[in-house]
């Protein structure tokens, strides 16, 4: 087997899709333990992958408003001997022409093929030619640990909560393809048979523009929950749901990271195929209705408008949701009838932390941490 010394990846991405990649890292780090491995990407994800996934040794920080020539000569200054291109964009094919540097590129499958090949694979499959030895699990790749065992107790104790375990939910997908999310009434009925039937404290996880459903969702449970949308940076998130028992997600960023952690996911689907890129390796957990979307692949629902979770997304039932949540935790919770009983004294109380005090207590927590860092 040929070997390399020094590999860059190129992959300006969005979060979902550069976390799929990671196993690409952690299975060139596996066949070639010696090379340097350099990630090529979007600066916001620097601390995700960087930080948490052992495999990455550096990270460039890709400026899309630089010219060709300035990001041809960026990737000279590298020095590779390897380049892997998992864009899928003329910039990358462009890039390294006319270099001498050997390059594999990844070719995005056709969304419209019957059996489509799960996005993981589709990554990897760039790399099948030079690697020998696959890891025995692709996932986890992201290790959060450290940032969890300090962050959420603390947070716990903040929100004057009983050290319960947590259900993770991704209530809100975005502005962007608003038909991916599922019914804001189907939310709020869910956490209230996780309050009813579970001894778990619900965390609403996702970002800025997620924070008005979730502290409405809350709001109608009455405040039971914690409300984490948009206030914490990527690896914080990453540790909330590496401590969640369970997350219940559509098709966003934060389902593919939790899976990147090690925690289960079940996953709503229907205007997207989780063939494609549904959490990898949680199958059993996934409620499909893909099969009954009638306008697959657009960016917003044709029957129920703009702004709307799609209409397939509609049909996927609280019964079942749960269903598969009792699944995902466990013979323990297979059956409501044997869930542990909730005393009352210990029901969470009812908490709306105001975001302004949150965000104080975040700045404060990573000012420490810092500081921990420079000793």
């Amino acid at each position: 087997m040929k070997s390399f010394a020094n590999i860059v990846i190129f992959h300006p991405a969005a979060i979902g899709d550069a976390v799929l990649a990671t196993p690409v890292s952690t299975t060139l780090k596996l066949n070639f333990p010696g090379a340097k491995i350099t990630y090529w990407s979007h600066p916001s994800l620097k601390s995700l992958l960087l930080e948490l996934c052992p495999a990455i040794d550096e990270f460039v920080e890709f400026q899309k408003d630089l010219g060709f020539w300035k990001l041809r000569k960026q990737l000279l200054a590298l020095k590779p001997d390897l380049f892997i291109d998992l864009s899928n964009s003329s910039r990358g094919y462009m890039l390294p022409i006319l270099t001498g540097i050997e390059t594999r590129r990844y070719e995005k499958e056709s969304e419209t093929v019957a059996q489509p090949v799960h996005a993981v694979g589709n990554f990897l499959a760039t790399i099948k030619d030079i690697c020998e030895t696959y890891p025995q699990n692709l996932f986890p790749t992201l290790y959060p640990d450290v940032i969890a065992e300090e962050l959420i107790p603390q947070l716990v104790e903040m929100h004057r909560l009983d050290y319960r375990p947590l259900i993770g939910l991704v209530c809100g997908v975005g502005s962007l393809r608003p038909h991916r999310a599922w019914i804001p009434d189907g939310w709020i009925y869910l956490v209230k048979q996780i309050l009813d039937c579970l001894p778990h404290t619900p965390v609403f996880i996702g970002g800025t523009e997620d924070y008005a459903l979730a502290q409405r969702i809350n709001a109608e449970c009455g405040n039971r929950g914690m409300n984490l949308c948009g206030q914490l940076q990527l690896p914080e998130t990453a540790a909330v749901l590496k401590c969640c028992d369970v997350v219940v997600s559509g098709d966003t960023g934060p389902a593919h990271i939790a899976v990147a952690v090690g925690t289960p996911v079940v996953g709503l689907y229907g205007a997207t195929n989780p063939l494609r890129s549904g959490p990898y390796g949680c199958s059993a957990y996934l409620l499909d209705q893909s099969e009954s979307c009638e306008c697959p692949g657009a960016k917003i629902c044709h029957l129920a408008g703009p702004s709307q979770p799609g209409e397939c997304m509609g049909r996927i039932m609280l019964p079942e949701v749960m269903a598969k949540i009792r699944l995902a935790l466990g013979p323990d919770y297979a059956d409501v009838n044997t869930m542990p009983s909730l005393d009352e004294d210990l029901s969470p109380p009812g908490v709306a932390v105001d975001p302004a005090v949150m965000a104080e207590f975040l700045a404060q927590y990573r000012e420490d941490k810092k500081e921990d860092q420079q000793e």
